[in-house]
């Protein structure tokens, strides 16, 4: 039933079988995290993310994160890296993709890399 509820908020996201309504989808997605699904989480905090609306996305990417969700550790630590709708902070943002990295998000191992060679560069 969970994954069902789920599911509609992708296809309502994507346009798949219905016609594409962001905020359908994001209904369906909140309902779906009312039951703690993990990726209603994530997708909800991936809408919010490009639409700057950091607050909410601090919210979802911060819940999913807590429940281990890697690449919700990723863009959490985007946010704190770059001082989104967080104070910037760079040693928690560096944990947490230091944590996604260790999970094969791809994102954070190419971050993690970029971020060893500046760290090894002499000016």
């Amino acid at each position: 039933m969970h994954d069902a509820v789920l599911a509609m908020g992708w296809f309502y996201l994507n346009g798949a079988g219905v016609e594409a309504d962001l905020d359908e989808a994001i209904r369906w997605y909140k309902k779906a995290a009312r039951h703690g699904e993990v990726m209603a989480f994530f997708s909800l905090g991936q809408i919010a993310f490009p639409q700057k609306d950091f607050a909410e996305a601090i919210l979802w990417l911060g819940r999913a994160a807590a429940k281990g969700h890697s690449r919700s550790k990723f863009y959490l630590g985007k946010l704190y890296w770059r001082g989104e709708g967080v104070e910037q902070n760079r040693k928690p943002a560096r944990k947490l993709f230091a944590e996604a990295a260790a999970c094969n998000v791809f994102e954070a191992q190419r971050t993690e890399r970029f971020l060893s060679f500046l760290g090894s560069r002499t000016v």
